[in-house]
């Protein structure tokens, strides 16, 4: 199948037209993200219909229309991995397509492995195999070599007929509401990752003193800005283990500062003003400015009873034919004992007692926990030994 080579403006706003009644549209995306605080988009791959389009973003900078296009309600969005593809999309409009199809979730609600690569996938559902050998292309080099070009294009031109296979497959299995729910799930969470501060992410803080998490919130917002200002890597402005232990020691004190293991490399001498001023102004917040402590790890681990359920759920998740990975861990089983046993905070909801997740496992654990079910091992089934039925006292 040939493919055009969008660079002009003219040729992207008859492709605008051409898709305009396309009822389904694969994207992809090939990009550059290392030493940049946003990744640099470097291709945006297309299939619609009997056509393939590669869009050059270096020459036609002005996507917009693209991607209000991808919001509407007329376009199913076929995607794989959607989490970069949507990043984009969000950047430029603060929106995400209303109609996501996103074929490793559906795979993963068929027994795939979440998450699967696009070629296992297509080794998979359609039988075949294609070869790897671009994946370490830098995207930002022109000309693209034939080869090049082929290997983006592959990873749309089968997207519709691989979308297609896995909704019949899924509404076979009577999961195809499942997938949808699913859908609006991780949509939801995208929204928040990228509209959030997630200064709460660092590691080693979930122990913190609110004046110790001020320092932390500080310092990470002032790390974005100059980070987004110098279009570098946030962690090369300031590593996540330095702002940690800078809250930790508590002090604005440029001297002090500069004992810091870490700050010693001549770059960093430059910063030692500006980290001062931010520290101090963390400082300076009264009391009930401070960042309230995260309640997520207050609670007991658990850690019996969350092996024991876990090992259910595992065990349910194969004689379902549904990834593990999709449904649950060990974090979203102790989320379960806890809402059982009182001790959940109230800002955390159990995943597993909502929606399809619910339907799957949530209602075996809790019977579980309450005695309604028993558990067994039965050895003449050494692949699916677990065993689950009713409690007769």
């Amino acid at each position: 199948m040939s493919h055009k080579f969008i660079t002009k403006v003219s040729e992207f706003q008859d492709l605008l037209r051409r898709l305009e009644d396309a009822p389904v549209i694969g994207y992809d995306t090939e990009f550059i993200s290392e030493g940049r605080y946003t990744p640099q988009l470097c291709l945006i791959q297309i299939a619609a219909g009997d056509g393939l389009y590669l869009i050059d973003p270096l020459a036609v900078d002005e996507l917009g229309p693209l991607w209000e296009l991808f919001c509407d309600d007329r376009h199913e969005i076929v995607v794989h991995a959607c989490r970069s593809e949507m990043e984009f999309c969000h950047r430029a409009v603060g929106r995400l397509p209303r109609r996501l199809f996103d074929v490793q979730v559906a795979a993963g609600f068929l027994g795939m492995d979440y998450p699967a690569g696009f070629r296992m996938l297509l080794e998979r559902f359609l039988h075949i195999d294609l070869p790897k050998a671009e994946s370490r292309t830098v995207w930002n080099k022109r000309p693209l070599t034939a080869r090049q070009i082929d290997y983006a294009l592959d990873d749309v031109r089968y997207l519709d007929r691989l979308a297609t296979i896995l909704k019949k497959k899924l509404d076979r299995l009577g999961r195809l509401d499942w997938f949808e729910r699913e859908i609006t799930r991780i949509k939801s969470v995208l929204l928040r990752d990228f509209e959030t501060a997630r200064w709460r992410s660092l590691p080693k803080i979930s122990r913190m003193k609110p004046r110790e998490l001020a320092i932390v919130r500080e310092l990470w917002l002032w790390r974005d800005g100059v980070a987004k200002k110098w279009n570098q890597p946030p962690s090369r402005v300031l590593r996540d283990d330095l702002i940690v232990e800078l809250a930790k020691r508590g002090t604005a004190d440029p001297q002090r500062i500069e004992s810091v293991r870490g700050f010693q490399r001549r770059e960093m001498a430059r910063l030692l003003p500006e980290l001062s001023t931010t520290i101090q102004r963390a400082l300076s917040l009264p009391k009930e400015d401070w960042p309230v402590i995260s309640d997520r790890l207050s609670y007991p681990q658990y850690g019996v009873m969350t092996q024991f359920l876990y090992a259910a759920l595992c065990s349910i998740c194969k004689r379902e034919n549904i990834a593990q990975q999709l449904v649950g861990g060990p974090g979203d089983v102790r989320d379960l004992i806890a809402a059982e046993l009182g001790t959940l905070p109230d800002d955390v909801h159990p995943r597993l007692l909502e929606g399809w997740r619910s339907e799957l496992v949530g209602t075996v654990l809790h019977d579980l926990l309450q005695g309604r079910t028993v558990m067994r091992l039965d050895i003449e089934s050494p692949e699916e030994p677990l065993v689950f039925a009713p409690h007769h006292h």
